[in-house]
């Protein structure tokens, strides 16, 4: 098993997520997609691990100023360049999906992977089809470079997806999102989906960040 970089949800899923696996992470913008897997790469760094962070969003600059508003994060600049590698690649006419898996082909051998995110692959897609046919080409080459892949994938209220397929051909699929409770929102955390792992399916947990850190909460029984 491979450790999230949250206790709690280690616990959860009895030590980690399950090697060679590619987990979607889904949620809405805010719900801390990118934060949960900074989280997840800074502890495999700190193991001595190969991790690279693939944004097709945000350059480095703005990744490692996400870091710096997590004091838990922070440490994350002692690995950069050396075990953890941030790469910003910027889609276009020039790299399409196709071009993208491509490159991904010419990877060593990573420990952990991060790619943000998969919305960014659909956008530059010819058709929803296609789209399909290079998403299960792609992951199933992740498999064979990375021991843990989480894909981003950002979605409109509580789908699990954009609709293209993202669960379905992903090994867990965990869903972050905001809960109403007694009158504030909460970040809640929902594992929906994990091959080779022993869970409770779709129970919501807090999810707390704050400046310090990230860590999951109490149980919410709604």
């Amino acid at each position: 098993m491979i450790g999230t970089g949250l206790q709690g949800l280690d616990k959860i899923l009895g030590g980690g997520f399950p090697e060679k696996t590619n987990i979607l992470i889904s949620g809405a913008p805010g719900t801390g997609k990118t934060l949960l897997s900074l989280k997840f790469l800074l502890e495999g760094a700190k193991k001595g691990e190969k991790c690279c962070y693939v944004s097709l969003n945000e350059d480095k600059k703005g990744i490692l100023r996400a870091c710096d508003s997590i004091e838990s994060l922070k440490s994350v600049t002692k690995h950069i360049d050396k075990n953890f590698v941030i790469e910003h690649i910027t889609l276009g006419e020039t790299i399409t999906m196709k071009k993208f898996i491509e490159i991904l082909t010419q990877y060593p051998k990573i420990d952990r992977l991060v790619i943000d995110n998969v919305n960014k692959l659909f956008i530059f897609s010819d058709s929803k089809k296609l789209y399909r046919i290079n998403l299960s080409e792609m992951i199933k080459h992740l498999r064979s470079i990375s021991d843990c892949t989480l894909v981003l994938c950002e979605t409109d209220e509580d789908k699990t997806d954009s609709d293209n397929g993202e669960a379905f051909e992903c090994d867990g699929v965990i869903q972050l999102s905001f809960l109403d409770f007694e009158e504030k929102p909460i970040r809640m955390l929902r594992i929906h989906k994990m091959r080779y792992a022993s869970f409770d399916p779709k129970v919501p947990h807090e999810l707390i960040i704050n400046n310090k850190d990230l860590r999951l909460g109490r149980t919410k029984i709604i």
